[in-house]
Parts: structure tokens; C-alpha cells; sequence
């Protein structure tokens, strides 16, 4: 059943996928695995970019692996035969997020990226993001990029907006780590107003053109 979906979203992706190269579509990929595990692409996209740099080959010095950082036993435990394959790695990115996002201590952005991070443990034991530094860094980065996000295109970011609306948010982006309510509504509304800030860039595109 697994090689079956593998197989079907690597035909999505006109099978380009190569061993030594990040030559797939990541974008579609995203969509699609997003649209499986009902989970934003943005948040896969932030959490490669964090955690690899977007590099399908990477290996960090603990032994995590591929485009989504995978530790060993992770991989094992949620079915990814090749780590280093981009789709088996997001796949098995959706299932430790979907599994995590089941867990009770685990139930927001913030909190499930902790846990991914630094595992579901910590995150209970601690009733919400561990202590850590480097957790702490990982989560603030990761959601800065999610919400900052802008997709690739021909015309390119609106570099100028994205420094504004930064700007603009800066103190409300001090994102608070302690999981209350008021997070997800922050995270909503910036998000809502980073895509109303590229419908714009891209009727201006358009505009520009005519």
C-alpha cells in the first residue's frame, strides 16, 4: 500500500525524482501530501527549509536525514524505506505530524513543532515547549518562514512587502512559546495577511504587463 502511494505521487511529480539531486517539483509535492494528511503545504515547506535547507542529501551530526530531518527510529516508525527519497521523507513527515497532532499535549502549531523537534516526550513532560534552547530557536524559525512564506514564481517575492508586513508584526511575532490560544489566532491572521499581501504582488503583476 505504501510503494503503491509512492508510486502514485511520484507519477504526479512526472517522476523526477533522482537520487543526488533535489530535482522535484516540491511544491506539488507538498500540495499533495498536504491535501492527504489535510495539513498545510507552507508548514512542510518552512519545516524543510529549517531543517535542511532543502537538501533531500542532507545528514545532520545526530544522524537525522533527508529533506525533512528524519531521525533513524523515526523513519522506521512511520514507514519511510529511503529517507533520502523527498517523497518518502514528506510522506513520513505527514505521519509523524498527523500522529503528533493527535497527541493532547501536542494539539497547536507551536507545540507540534516542539515535539517534532524534540519529541512528543518533552513536550508532555514539560506541559508545552521544552526548555531548550535550540527547541525554541527551531520553533520561532520554522514559523517565521510559514508565515513569511511566498510561493516561487516568474515575478519573484515582494521583497519590499515581505519587509514591511515584518516590520509591521515584528512585536506581535515575538512568538509567545507557551501554546495558549492567543498563538493560533496570531497565526491565523498573520497568515490570512501574508496571502492578501501576494494577491496583491500579483495584480500588480498582472497590471504591470498590460
Amino acid at each position: 500500500m505504501f510503494s503503491a502511494c509512492v508510486s502514485r505521487l511520484g507519477g504526479a511529480f512526472g517522476g523526477q525524482i533522482a537520487p543526488e539531486s533535489n530535482s522535484i517539483d516540491e511544491r506539488a509535492l507538498f500540495r499533495a501530501v498536504g491535501a492527504m494528511y489535510q495539513l498545510d503545504p507552507d508548514l512542510f515547506q518552512a519545516i524543510a527549509l529549517v531543517e535542511s535547507h532543502d537538501d533531500p542529501r542532507a545528514v545532520s551530526g545526530k544522524g537525522a536525514m533527508g529533506l525533512m530531518q528524519l531521525m533513524p527510529a523515526t523513519a522506521l516508525r512511520f514507514r519511510v524505506a529511503d529517507p533520502f527519497d523527498p517523497v518518502e521523507s514528506v510522506l513520513g513527515a505527514a505521519r509523524f505530524l498527523d500522529y503528533l497532532r493527535d497527541q493532547q499535549d501536542c494539539s497547536d502549531i507551536p507545540k507540534l513543532l516542539a515535539a517534532y523537534n524534540a519529541g512528543e516526550g518533552a513536550v508532555k513532560r514539560y506541559h508545552g515547549i521544552p526548555p531548550y534552547a535550540e527547541t525554541r530557536e527551531y520553533v520561532r524559525n520554522v514559523l517565521w518562514r510559514y508565515l513569511l512564506a511566498v510561493p516561487s514564481g516568474d515575478s519573484g517575492p515582494n521583497h519590499g512587502a515581505i519587509h514591511n508586513f515584518r516590520k509591521s508584526k515584528k512585536a506581535a511575532l515575538k512568538i509567545s512559546v507557551s501554546g495558549d490560544e492567543a498563538v493560533l489566532d496570531q497565526l491565523a491572521d498573520l497568515k490570512r495577511q501574508r496571502e492578501t499581501a501576494e494577491e496583491v504582488q500579483s495584480a500588480d503583476g498582472r497590471s504591470a504587463t498590460h
